[in-house]
Protein backbone atom coordinates (compact mmCIF):
# COMPACT_ATOMS: atom_id res chain seq x y z
CA UNK A 1 0.00 0.00 0.00
CA UNK A 2 1.46 3.67 -0.71
CA UNK A 3 1.79 5.93 1.95
CA UNK A 4 1.41 9.46 1.87
CA UNK A 5 5.44 10.98 1.16
CA UNK A 6 6.32 7.36 -0.92
CA UNK A 7 7.12 8.22 -4.68
CA UNK A 8 3.94 8.15 -7.05
CA UNK A 9 4.57 5.39 -9.14
CA UNK A 10 5.23 5.79 -12.58
CA UNK A 11 2.94 4.92 -15.55
CA UNK A 12 1.99 5.08 -19.32
CA UNK A 13 -1.47 5.14 -19.92
CA UNK A 14 -3.77 4.96 -23.44
CA UNK A 15 -5.98 8.49 -23.14
CA UNK A 16 -9.70 8.47 -24.45
CA UNK A 17 -8.09 10.22 -27.62
CA UNK A 18 -5.32 7.33 -28.27
CA UNK A 19 -2.21 9.31 -26.93
CA UNK A 20 0.40 7.41 -24.18
CA UNK A 21 0.42 10.01 -21.61
CA UNK A 22 2.98 9.45 -18.33
CA UNK A 23 2.35 10.33 -14.88
CA UNK A 24 4.99 13.31 -15.37
CA UNK A 25 3.00 14.42 -18.54
CA UNK A 26 -0.20 14.09 -16.82
CA UNK A 27 1.27 16.82 -13.94
CA UNK A 28 3.67 18.53 -16.38
CA UNK A 29 6.02 19.89 -12.93
CA UNK A 30 2.75 21.16 -11.04
CA UNK A 31 1.07 19.02 -8.46
CA UNK A 32 -1.46 16.54 -9.63
CA UNK A 33 -5.14 15.03 -8.95
CA UNK A 34 -5.29 11.38 -10.08
CA UNK A 35 -8.69 9.95 -9.63
CA UNK A 36 -9.33 5.99 -10.37
CA UNK A 37 -13.07 5.42 -10.52
CA UNK A 38 -14.52 2.02 -10.86
CA UNK A 39 -15.64 2.16 -14.82
CA UNK A 40 -18.30 3.51 -17.18
CA UNK A 41 -20.42 1.07 -15.53
CA UNK A 42 -20.82 2.50 -12.63
CA UNK A 43 -23.13 5.53 -11.32
CA UNK A 44 -21.40 6.52 -8.55
CA UNK A 45 -18.77 6.62 -10.68
CA UNK A 46 -20.71 8.88 -13.24
CA UNK A 47 -21.47 11.53 -10.56
CA UNK A 48 -17.97 11.59 -8.64
CA UNK A 49 -16.76 12.20 -12.38
CA UNK A 50 -19.15 14.98 -12.72
CA UNK A 51 -18.50 16.46 -9.00
CA UNK A 52 -14.74 16.54 -10.43
CA UNK A 53 -15.69 18.61 -13.40
CA UNK A 54 -17.13 21.31 -11.18
CA UNK A 55 -14.21 22.21 -9.79
CA UNK A 56 -11.74 20.82 -12.96
CA UNK A 57 -11.84 24.80 -13.89
CA UNK A 58 -10.35 25.96 -9.97
CA UNK A 59 -7.77 22.76 -10.51
CA UNK A 60 -6.92 23.75 -13.87
CA UNK A 61 -6.40 27.49 -13.11
CA UNK A 62 -4.12 26.80 -9.84
CA UNK A 63 -1.86 24.94 -12.74
CA UNK A 64 -2.45 21.95 -10.83
CA UNK A 65 -3.01 18.79 -13.64
CA UNK A 66 -5.79 16.38 -13.08
CA UNK A 67 -6.34 12.96 -14.42
CA UNK A 68 -9.14 9.99 -14.19
CA UNK A 69 -7.90 6.55 -14.60
CA UNK A 70 -10.53 3.05 -15.13
CA UNK A 71 -9.63 -0.44 -16.54
CA UNK A 72 -12.45 0.81 -19.43
CA UNK A 73 -10.87 0.70 -23.28
CA UNK A 74 -9.98 4.37 -24.24
CA UNK A 75 -12.73 4.13 -26.85
CA UNK A 76 -15.03 3.37 -24.10
CA UNK A 77 -13.51 6.47 -22.11
CA UNK A 78 -13.98 9.08 -25.33
CA UNK A 79 -17.72 8.03 -25.27
CA UNK A 80 -18.20 8.65 -21.81
CA UNK A 81 -16.13 11.84 -21.87
CA UNK A 82 -18.24 12.57 -24.81
CA UNK A 83 -21.69 11.70 -22.68
CA UNK A 84 -20.75 13.31 -19.64
CA UNK A 85 -18.58 16.61 -21.50
CA UNK A 86 -15.79 16.22 -19.64
CA UNK A 87 -13.31 18.56 -19.99
CA UNK A 88 -10.33 16.64 -18.27
CA UNK A 89 -8.32 13.33 -19.61
CA UNK A 90 -9.45 9.67 -19.00
CA UNK A 91 -6.84 7.36 -19.27
CA UNK A 92 -6.92 3.63 -19.82
CA UNK A 93 -5.56 1.63 -17.31
CA UNK A 94 -6.74 -2.02 -19.37
CA UNK A 95 -5.26 -4.96 -17.19
CA UNK A 96 -5.09 -3.14 -13.95
CA UNK A 97 -1.60 -2.89 -13.41
CA UNK A 98 -1.73 0.70 -12.44
CA UNK A 99 -4.21 0.06 -10.38
CA UNK A 100 -2.23 -2.40 -8.87
CA UNK A 101 0.51 -0.37 -8.74
CA UNK A 102 -1.54 2.10 -6.56
CA UNK A 103 -2.95 -0.88 -4.32
CA UNK A 104 -6.65 0.23 -5.65
CA UNK A 105 -7.06 -2.94 -7.87
CA UNK A 106 -9.62 -5.63 -6.01
CA UNK A 107 -10.33 -8.48 -7.87
CA UNK A 108 -13.86 -9.17 -6.29
CA UNK A 109 -16.50 -6.43 -5.19
CA UNK A 110 -18.69 -9.00 -2.91
CA UNK A 111 -21.48 -8.67 -5.59
CA UNK A 112 -19.75 -10.99 -8.47
CA UNK A 113 -16.43 -11.33 -9.72
CA UNK A 114 -16.16 -8.59 -11.69
CA UNK A 115 -12.55 -7.16 -11.13
CA UNK A 116 -12.39 -3.47 -10.85
CA UNK A 117 -10.50 -0.78 -9.56
CA UNK A 118 -11.90 0.82 -5.91
CA UNK A 119 -12.46 4.09 -5.71
CA UNK A 120 -9.23 6.56 -4.99
CA UNK A 121 -7.48 10.39 -4.68
CA UNK A 122 -4.56 10.82 -4.89
CA UNK A 123 -2.28 14.09 -5.04
CA UNK A 124 1.23 14.38 -6.10
CA UNK A 125 3.06 16.86 -5.00
CA UNK A 126 6.02 18.78 -7.50
CA UNK A 127 8.29 16.21 -6.10
CA UNK A 128 6.46 13.47 -7.31
CA UNK A 129 5.66 12.07 -4.11
CA UNK A 130 2.08 11.18 -2.80
CA UNK A 131 1.00 14.03 -0.45
CA UNK A 132 -2.51 12.72 -0.35
CA UNK A 133 -4.73 9.74 -0.75
CA UNK A 134 -8.01 8.38 0.16
CA UNK A 135 -9.20 4.90 -1.14
CA UNK A 136 -12.41 3.42 -0.86
CA UNK A 137 -13.93 0.11 -0.02
CA UNK A 138 -17.16 0.85 -2.03
CA UNK A 139 -18.41 2.69 -4.38
CA UNK A 140 -19.87 5.69 -2.00
CA UNK A 141 -17.98 8.53 0.81
CA UNK A 142 -15.20 9.45 -1.89
CA UNK A 143 -13.51 12.87 -0.51
CA UNK A 144 -15.49 15.87 -1.41
CA UNK A 145 -13.81 17.66 -4.68
CA UNK A 146 -14.49 21.00 -3.30
CA UNK A 147 -11.76 19.81 -0.33
CA UNK A 148 -9.65 18.13 -3.00
CA UNK A 149 -9.32 21.48 -4.61
CA UNK A 150 -8.53 23.55 -1.24
CA UNK A 151 -5.47 21.09 -0.74
CA UNK A 152 -4.40 21.83 -4.09
CA UNK A 153 -4.65 25.62 -3.24
CA UNK A 154 -2.64 24.94 -0.05
CA UNK A 155 -0.34 22.68 -2.45
CA UNK A 156 -0.08 25.83 -5.20
CA UNK A 157 1.11 28.72 -2.40
CA UNK A 158 3.62 26.72 -0.98
CA UNK A 159 5.81 25.86 -3.60
CA UNK A 160 3.70 22.50 -4.76
CA UNK A 161 3.89 20.42 -1.77
CA UNK A 162 1.74 19.59 1.21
Amino acid sequence: MLRNGSPAPEFGLRSDDGAIVSLEEVGNGQPLLLHFFRGAFCPTARRNLLNLQDVYGRIKSMGCGFAAISADAPRDLAALRGKLDLDYPLLSDEGFVVSRTYGVYESEDGEGPQPHGEPALFIVDVDGRIAYSQIMTGPKGLANPSEMALVLLYMTLNGGRY
